[in-house]
């Protein structure tokens, strides 16, 4: 007996909340007609300037509408275009349902995003003794309830799992299942370029390994993926002959934070430094809250700028001496990381704080010059505060400047308006 693992991606899943939620669309949807649905959009506020589309319905798409597409290039192809606001908590909500539903069916389950999951069932078994039976079984529970298509790709592990998915979503029923005996036939034909989890280590295998097939990736000798990608060759390698070694991780939400980043998008491009710097303050702030409530400090702090167009940038990081939790202390890391790789003229248009290298912050480092205890008892007070009656309560000046963000982004949910 061995165990089969499965993905579950909900399909257009923002845009599909909507239509769904919605009785003058609901009622004539169909579950495997996708025409059935309206060209309809998620998109952001065009007067704030974050028009960019963030679902879109088959329908739309037909029309040549896509994801991160802008608002005004996408009601060129189809004036007629619905379009929304993003409504966050409405979608957080369904995706909470949506995933206590996989683990009624599939106890071995692991929420993987917003709108996926892995799972994994025993196989042959009595209580699963037909995969393809027990995929169509999930698929109809979300349909049932949400109102929601889903896709279901499975296999013997779960990058399999992943790779079968985006099969599935071009295959009538939207379920596919490879077995272990098919996987070099299934794979290897397909382009280096659909190998899931590269991003750019594609092109790189494609220019310098001349790798076109994934089928040409498993042709290369492990030493050599080795030296080029480090320990990402190995699992390259793996991922080419269709092996990986994952488990299901039931709680992966729950886990300890490896590292807290926080980034935004700027309403518009920022060319001045004092601008750059308060959103860093804003941003490091939240990522220090984090800190303190997860009990845990850091000792690197890293800075990512966007550039104007959303093209072009940098991420750096900065190791100091101890851990920390205190913005005072991370700040001027931020500003001379800042001062170090920015050339001071290019628009910023996204702003990216993190901290990593964590510990758990159940001892005190003293300092000879600073009143530790007290500021812990001063950021404790500030918390509270914030937990309270909201983030805007209790703010630092520069966040009434024009350059300040709290404001905005208070009222959002996942960087959109709830």
């Amino acid at each position: 007996m061995t165990l089969i693992y499965g993905l579950c991606d909900m399909q257009s899943f923002y845009a599909s909340c909507e239509v769904a939620s919605r009785e003058e669309y609901a009622a004539r949807r169909q579950e495997f007609d996708d025409s059935t649905d309206p060209a309809l959009v998620v998109s952001g506020d065009p007067a704030r300037r974050s028009g960019i589309i963030l679902a879109a319905t088959p329908t739309a798409k037909r029309y040549g509408v896509g994801n991160a597409m802008r608002l005004g290039e996408a009601l060129q192809l189809h004036r007629r275009l619905i379009v929304v606001r993003p409504h966050m908590e409405f979608y957080l909500q369904v995706s909470v349902r949506i995933q206590e539903v996989m683990r009624q069916v599939f106890p071995l389950q692991e929420q993987f995003s917003v709108d996926e999951g892995f799972f994994a069932f025993p196989y042959p078994s009595d209580l699963f003794p037909d995969p393809m039976e027990a995929a169509r079984k999930l698929q109809a529970k979300i349909w049932d309830q949400f109102r929601i298509r889903s896709r279901i790709g499975m296999g013997p592990n779960k990058w399999i799992a992943k790779m079968s998915n985006a099969q599935a979503k071009k295959t009538p029923g939207g379920i596919v299942w490879w077995r272990e005996e098919e996987i070099p036939t299934l794979l290897h034909p397909l382009p280096v370029e659909s190998m899931w989890g590269l991003k750019k280590r594609a092109e790189t295998l494609r220019t310098e390994f001349k790798a076109q097939t994934i089928g040409d990736v498993a042709r290369i000798p492990i030493g050599q993926l080795r030296a080029r990608f480090g320990v990402w060759g190995e699992v390259i390698s793996r991922w080419s002959h269709g092996e990986d070694i994952s488990d299901i991780h039931p709680n992966s939400y729950h886990a300890a934070h490896k590292g807290f980043s926080h980034r935004t998008t700027l309403p518009r491009d920022f060319y001045e430094r004092s601008e750059v710097a308060v959103v860093m303050l804003e941003l490091l702030d939240e990522v220090c809250y984090r800190l303190r409530r997860a009990h845990q400090s850091g000792r690197r702090v890293g800075l990512g700028l966007t550039y104007e167009r959303m093209t072009g940038g940098f991420w750096k990081a900065k190791t100091m001496v101890r851990h920390t939790d205190a913005p005072e202390e991370l700040y001027p890391e931020l500003l001379a990381l800042l001062d170090k790789h920015w050339d001071g003229y290019t628009g910023v248009r996204a702003v990216c704080v993190g901290v990593d290298m964590l510990q758990l912050s159940d001892a005190m480092q003293l300092s000879l010059f600073d009143d530790v205890p007290k500021r812990k008892e001063l950021y404790q007070a500030i918390d509270r505060i914030h937990d309270r009656f909201g983030e805007t309560s209790l703010m630092r000046a520069v966040s009434l400047t024009k350059a300040g963000q709290l404001r905005d982004r208070s009222d959002k949910i996942g960087g959109h308006y709830a």
